[in-house]
Formats: C-alpha cells, sequence, structure tokens
C-alpha cells in the first residue's frame, strides 16, 4: 500500500467513526426523536397542573388524577396506547417555567391563551370558555358584583399571581394598591375568611370546582358578578413551541372527542354548561394575534 493510499485510508475511516459519532449522540440530526414519538413509543405523557378543581387535581381518596384537562388528555391519548398520564403537580406561576425546562410535555392547568403567553409556550385548541367570578362572604355585605363595584367602594380584592383575573381588574380600573396576589387558592381562600382582602376574583370554573367541594362554609360566590365576553377568556393545553406534531396531534383527538360527544360529557361532569362552550369563531390564531401573520 503506498503512502498516499494508506492517508487516504486512514481518513475513511475517521469520517466513519465522526459520522457514528454523530448518529449516536442523543439529538442527532438523522435520528432526532420527537416529544411525540417519544410519548408514543413509551405509553406515557407527563403533564403539569396546579393541584386545582375542576382543571386538574388528585383524587384525596385514591390519589388518581382526574379533572377537566386530565379526563380529556386520557380519553384522547387511550386509543394511540397512551395509558400512562403522569400528573404532577406545581404551583400555577411555575407551570410555563416547567414546560419550558423540559419537566412536562404539556401543562393542562385552566392556562387561559394571552398573546403575552404565545410567545413562550404554543397552544392547543381553546377547549374552555372562562369568565371571571367571585367569592364573598356569605350574604355579599358589601353588595360586590363586578368589578365596577371594586373599584367605586375602593375593595381590597384577593387573585392568583400571574392570573388573567388580574389583567382584567387592572384594565377595569382596579388600582394595584387594591390588590393583594397570592401562589394558590387556599392563600386567597384564607385572606378572605380573615378579612385581609374583601373578595377574591377567580375564573368561574375554579369556582364551580370550589363550591362542588363543600370546602366553602361561611362564603358564597358573588351572584352576579357581571363581566363581558371581551372580558372572557379561553384556557387550552400548552406545549412548547418545538414540539408542533405533538400539539397536532392533540388537536387531532380533541376534535374527534368534540365530535363523538366525550367532550360534552366531560363538561357536564365538572359543571360548565353552554356559557363554557368555545364559539366556532374563536381560534388559537386570533386569541395570539396571529391571524393572518406570515407563518
Amino acid at each position: 500500500m503506498t503512502f498516499r493510499s494508506s492517508v487516504r485510508l486512514r481518513l475513511a475511516v475517521m469520517w466513519c467513526v465522526l459520522l457514528a459519532l454523530i448518529v449516536a449522540l442523543p439529538g442527532g440530526p438523522a435520528f432526532a426523536e420527537t416529544a411525540k414519538e417519544r410519548i408514543l413509543r413509551e405509553g406515557k405523557i407527563v403533564i403539569g397542573i396546579h393541584n386545582r378543581t375542576p382543571w386538574g387535581f388528585r383524587d384525596e381518596a385514591t390519589g388518581e388524577a382526574k379533572g377537566w384537562h386530565p379526563d380529556l388528555l386520557r380519553a384522547a391519548f387511550a386509543e394511540l396506547g397512551v395509558k400512562e398520564i403522569d400528573i404532577r403537580v406545581t404551583e400555577f406561576g411555575a407551570l410555563i417555567p416547567g414546560l419550558l425546562a423540559g419537566r412536562f410535555d404539556a401543562v393542562a392547568s385552566g392556562l387561559s391563551i394571552t398573546p403575552e403567553r404565545c410567545r413562550q409556550v404554543a397552544f392547543g385548541t381553546p377547549d374552555l370558555k372562562v369568565h371571571d367570578a367571585a367569592i364573598v362572604l356569605t350574604g355579599n355585605p358589601k353588595q360586590i358584583h363586578g368589578f365596577e363595584d371594586i373599584v367605586s367602594q375602593k375593595i381590597i380584592m384577593g387573585a392568583g399571581r400571574g392570573s388573567v383575573s388580574v389583567r382584567n381588574a387592572t384594565v377595569a380600573g382596579v388600582p394595584e394598591g387594591n390588590m393583594l396576589l397570592f401562589p394558590d387558592i387556599e392563600a386567597n381562600i384564607s385572606a378572605l375568611r380573615s378579612g385581609r382582602i374583601d373578595v377574591t376574583v377567580l375564573s368561574s370554573p375554579t369556582v364551580i370546582g370550589l363550591l362542588a367541594s363543600g370546602k366553602l362554609k361561611g362564603l358564597e360566590s358573588a351572584d352576579p358578578f357581571v363581566t363581558t365576553d371581551e372580558q372572557a377568556t379561553y384556557a387550552a393545553v400548552a406545549f412548547r413551541s418545538e414540539d408542533g406534531d405533538l400539539r397536532a396531534l392533540w388537536d387531532e383527538r380533541l376534535l374527534a372527542l368534540t365530535k363523538d360527544g366525550t367532550v360534552g360529557k366531560v363538561m357536564a361532569r365538572y359543571g360548565f354548561g353552554e356559557t363554557e362552550v368555545v364559539p366556532d369563531t374563536v381560534t388559537v390564531e386570533k386569541l395570539c394575534g396571529t391571524a393572518g401573520a406570515d407563518k
């Protein structure tokens, strides 16, 4: 073998070794496995929630994950062989950071679609229409029936840190100094009972779940709590932006569950009615502010 032939042989061997290393590396370009492919292969999807009925919670008696989104996710993925819905609990404000950090495959805990959040994550099809609702002391002593009452009476309002209710209150004119923000619902309710706040404003599904739980002794829903359609938000499951194939799969399955009546049955199971149905004209593109934008 000549010297030149020997060099060519060594170079060829080096290229083969280098190519093998590239292919073997996690995330190698030729054989990178997407989140969707991994989930279908393993039969398991990891979902982040903030343990709140009716959005997503663990049944205290059985430990089973239940709620609006867990029930829909279980129904959607079961026929695809994904039998394990691994529910992991975190604070509401940690849902998106946890998703982006890779701790969850999706977050499904009543997260409302907003343009700000759309810049961070990819939302699936909106699945529930959400109005603000309020909890007050029994008898509603200050007669609170909307944000206008909170503003005019200079009432101290509680809400969830990072919630859309805070944004709606701000737009309605509630001063920042008249709002106390809490990390969870329990802290909101405790502050209301102790007199630190006069009302707590939460999403209507959350209030429905609290009323159904029987844990609001001495408290009641402010009925009515008047809001406008412009103040309504829409909840959806959120995915990482790079997991478009997983989001598309979820959207396909959600549409199928809507057509076969499963979505309607799950709505009824958690006390939702016509006021929570998403109109056909509402799309994630419109809510994100990307309708008509170049893709």
